[in-house]
């Protein structure tokens, strides 16, 4: 996703995957980066979300609706499955599933698919699925230059936002790092399973 994350995903070879579209865009609380694929013609929506209030620790998956809400008030009207023990946040918004989760403290990952996609190439590809956000650079946001000051107690209210996020990740940078994709897969593994459940009872 540009030079903001590395996107990473396994399918079998007979899956044909056609790349869309990849932006940047400010939304009212934040500013995202997204991206867009067909997997054997369902669309795959990837989103990379910088809330300017960014959350400073993991929060538990129900605690990331605000952020969502506040990206797009339509997943207001959304409907969240809490059932599946796991790292992410499952829900369903018209005709798409979609996931949530953290793949850094800062960062707020949004994974919409259609859900005419079949239950195997959902799982496959979410149990393969990757996003390293890189945490030395994040887009330019209409964020306001306060934001964030009372979580970096060491840094000077004059610091610019950018210098702010760089000097925020600096600190959590080892220790984050090398449990994004354990938290991505180990919320995988545990929902795979009743995934093909979970669609029925929601729709």
């Amino acid at each position: 996703m540009g030079d903001y994350a590395k996107l990473v995903f396994c399918l079998p070879e007979e899956v044909v995957v056609e790349p869309e579209t990849m932006a940047e865009a400010n939304y009212t609380s934040g500013r995202e980066v997204s991206a867009s694929m067909l997997l054997d013609g369902n669309r795959v929506g990837l989103h990379l979300l910088y809330p300017c209030d960014a959350p400073q620790k993991e929060l538990d998956p129900a605690d990331l609706k605000p952020y969502l809400e506040s990206y797009n008030p339509v997943l207001m009207q959304a409907t969240y499955n809490e059932s599946v023990e796991s790292p992410v946040l499952w829900g369903q918004i018209g005709n798409q599933m979609f996931i949530t989760y953290q793949p850094n403290n800062q960062t707020i990952a949004l994974v919409l698919m259609d859900m005419n996609m079949s239950e195997s190439m959902m799982t496959t590809f979410l149990g393969n699925l990757s996003i390293a956000v890189n945490e030395g650079i994040a887009p330019a946001s209409n964020c306001p230059d306060t934001t964030n000051t009372a979580a970096v107690p060491t840094q000077a209210v004059a610091q610019t936002t950018e210098e702010k996020a760089t000097a925020e990740v600096a600190t959590t940078e080892a220790a984050e790092a090398p449990t994004s994709k354990d938290k991505m897969v180990s919320g995988m593994e545990a929902a795979k399973a009743r995934l093909e459940a979970m669609k029925k009872n929601m729709r």
